[in-house]
């Protein structure tokens, strides 16, 4: 597996003709992790301790909040942006080592994996549609540069209003709607994201950011001490 793509499985962490049900601007969304394969036996096992990772996404008008949880709580990242304000911050808590990473939109979209998503090619197919949680989706196909033999196929909804990104280290690819299922697939490995639960009303409570006991390092830091490949979906 090319390292660029490494963050993708570490994280994960990444938008109809038809009538709609109902459009919505701000609210909940909870995405987990529902398939994963490999044919590698090393990398099936750490595929299986991801099986079940949950996501969710708080939104409101030009502000969300995604929310991590990784193999059995043992690590927690909570990432907070302001498209308004050109805000951002995570907190990340690995095994109690807690990190206040404190930066801005243009620098943390100014990575190596940001780059190649910036020339990825996106076709859709409106023919190809889903209904996910009554929220029409039609299928997005999504290729990247220098990535032979990488696939990233989902359903994105127009009916969902919020720039959040769960495709991690793809911060700089746009698409005409909210990812609400997403597959990941190379020749090591496939995984596949899926929307579990969608709400129109947000609990603005966990919109607020909790810095206590973390430790506040900048984004160079951050990245010096994770690795230069690490990516940040936002």
């Amino acid at each position: 597996m090319k390292r660029t793509f490494l963050p993708l499985l570490a994280f994960l962490t990444v938008s109809l003709n038809i009538v709609a049900q109902k459009t919505i601007d701000s609210g909940y969304i909870k995405m987990e992790i529902t398939e994963v394969a490999s044919d590698d036996e090393q990398t099936n096992m750490m595929l299986q301790m991801m099986k079940g990772t949950q996501t969710e996404v708080f939104f409101k008008g030009y502000a969300y909040v995604t929310s991590m949880d990784m193999m059995g709580g043992m690590v927690k990242t909570q990432t907070y942006v302001n498209e308004q304000s050109k805000s951002f911050d995570m907190l990340m808590d690995a095994m109690g080592q807690k990190y206040w990473i404190n930066s801005d939109l243009d620098e943390a979209r100014n990575s190596e994996n940001s780059k190649v998503a910036e020339n990825a090619k996106v076709t859709y197919d409106k023919d190809d549609t889903k209904k996910i949680l009554g929220y029409n989706a039609y299928r997005v196909n999504i290729e990247l540069p220098g990535q032979e033999g990488l696939a990233i196929t989902g359903y994105v909804s127009e009916e969902i209003k919020t720039k959040a990104n769960l495709m991690q280290g793809m911060e700089s690819l746009k698409l005409n709607g909210y990812p609400l299922e997403f597959t990941v697939n190379n020749p090591q490995m496939k995984m596949t994201m899926t929307t579990v639960e969608i709400n129109d009303k947000v609990d603005e409570s966990r919109m607020e950011m909790r810095t206590e006991g973390f430790q506040k390092i900048t984004m160079q830091e951050f990245t010096q001490q994770m690795g230069a490949g690490m990516g940040l979906g936002f």
